[in-house]
């Protein structure tokens, strides 16, 4: 189950990274109304993405 949560995360952490860079385009573009949605997206994958990385290291030592 730690596997497949850890797979998901990473996933889903490289779909979000994606997704906030289409963002940061539009930041270029209109800045004052995709700055905030940015800011969330980016924040939302670096939390995915450590968290799968918590998860692998946990996974490894058992």
């Amino acid at each position: 189950m730690k596997e497949f949560l850890s797979s998901f995360l990473l996933i889903t952490s490289w779909l979000i990274f994606a997704i906030s860079a289409y963002l940061f385009v539009i930041v270029l573009i209109a800045p004052t109304y995709a700055f905030i949605p940015f800011c969330k997206v980016a924040g939302t994958g670096l939390v995915c993405f450590y968290l799968s990385k918590k998860l692998n290291k946990k996974s490894k030592v058992s």
